[in-house]
């Protein structure tokens, strides 16, 4: 008798995460564009580049740009994040989830996340 496999039925990716996921890589992007002198990246139908991250980041407000910085780029602790900035872990969180949504909406448009 052959066992049927149910397929896990695949929930879309929000874009909020993706932009996370990118700038978390964001110290290998800037090595391979000091190494290579290409800034964009492609993956089937989609271009990320480099300086678009990096004006996206400039968008933000300076403590949202900090918490984010300290947290996704440079992937320090949010309990660590939150000693440096004199905030809760809390507020860190928001913080980077703010950003992350702000960053989404800049590089894929408003979205409705």
């Amino acid at each position: 008798m052959k066992k049927k496999i149910k397929k896990k039925k695949q929930e879309p990716v929000s874009k909020h995460k993706v932009m996370r996921e990118l700038y978390r890589n964001y110290m290998q992007f800037r090595e391979y564009v000091r190494s290579t002198g290409e800034d964009t990246i492609e993956y089937r139908e989609v271009a990320i580049s480099f300086h678009d991250l990096g004006m996206g980041l400039n968008e933000l407000s300076p403590r949202k740009k900090q918490a984010f910085y300290l947290n996704v780029i440079l992937d320090k602790k949010q309990k660590d994040v939150a000693e440096i900035m004199g905030i809760t872990t809390v507020s860190v969180g928001q913080y980077v989830e703010a950003a992350s949504k702000q960053l989404a909406n800049i590089y894929f448009g408003e979205t409705d996340e």
